[in-house]
């Protein structure tokens, strides 16, 4: 048995560059500097982890990864639901 959560978070109500601040935190994003000469990828905290997005602010994960994750939407103020389910 295998235990899943499932994340859903908040952003309704959130400036635009507060919700640009998050999901570059998240997922990462690519960084172009010297004109667009050199570029960098920056990783995000979903980088290492295995997710789904199973829709617009809905991720599912393993239980044990959550942990790593909420204290990125506990800096951001951003609210959030998990509900914990054990997969067959």
């Amino acid at each position: 048995m295998k235990k899943v959560s499932i994340l859903k978070y908040e952003l309704r109500g959130v400036s635009v560059i507060k919700k640009t601040l998050i999901h570059r935190a998240l997922y990462g994003y690519k960084d172009h500097s010297n004109k667009g000469n050199y570029t960098y990828n920056r990783k995000g905290a979903l980088n290492d982890i295995k997710y789904d997005k199973i829709g617009n602010s809905v991720l599912m994960m393993d239980t044990k990864e959550v942990k790593q994750i909420i204290p990125l939407f506990k800096k951001y103020k951003v609210k959030i639901r998990i509900m914990n389910f054990i997969m067959p």
